[in-house]
Parts: C-alpha cells; sequence; structure tokens
C-alpha cells in the first residue's frame, strides 16, 4: 500500500468501485500496482514522507537549574529534561541551561 498525492481528479472506479472521486491534491492510498499505474500515467505522485519524529527522539537530554517553584522542582534544583521541554521552560523563565547555572545549583546541593 502506498500514499499518493492526485495530480488530476481521478475517476473513482480507478480505485474502487464505491469510491468517490479524488480530487487534484488529495492525498489517499492506492495498492502497489495500482500506485505504480497512476504514476506512469501521471495521475499521482508519491506522498512527501512525513518528518520522522526521530529528531526529538535523538535529542539528549538537557540538565537544567530551576528558577522558580514550578512543575520541574524548586529553585535551584537541578533537573534533567527533554531538550523540547527544557527550551519550553526556559523561555518561560522557569529554568536556565546554562552550563555555569547548572554548576553553580550543583555547588550549592553539595
Amino acid at each position: 500500500m502506498k500514499i499518493l498525492v492526485a495530480l488530476a481528479a481521478i475517476a473513482a472506479a480507478t480505485i474502487a468501485p464505491d469510491s468517490a472521486e479524488i480530487a487534484a491534491g488529495a492525498s489517499f492510498e492506492a495498492g502497489d500496482d495500482l500506485a505504480e499505474t497512476l504514476i506512469a500515467q501521471g495521475l499521482a505522485k508519491p506522498a512527501e514522507a512525513a518528518p520522522a519524529p526521530a529528531d526529538t527522539a535523538k535529542a539528549k537530554p538537557v540538565k537544567a537549574r530551576v528558577l522558580v517553584a514550578c512543575q520541574y522542582g524548586q529553585p535551584d534544583d537541578v533537573v534533567t529534561l527533554s531538550a523540547a521541554d527544557a527550551k519550553t521552560a526556559e523561555q518561560a523563565g522557569q529554568v536556565d541551561t546554562n552550563k555555569a547555572a547548572v554548576a553553580y545549583a550543583l555547588s550549592l546541593q553539595a
């Protein structure tokens, strides 16, 4: 099964007898053989793959110093957050991911 994007309106019977017409620009699924035929006829093209969510999965965890009492902890706690959470919390003024800030908070705990 392949996901395609219609380049022109495609008759319903091409896909299945009870299908609605596929408008140009619409994405749809088609069996491998049918997909190859539609591509060869210039009626469809393969849909672009969505960006892989692996980018966030590969991101290293980030250590941060908590600046204010919040969902991440109390001031001067050192927490480990996902890169996305760290960015959001830093923009909100809740944490500081600067290495010096983290080192300072760690020195307070000793």
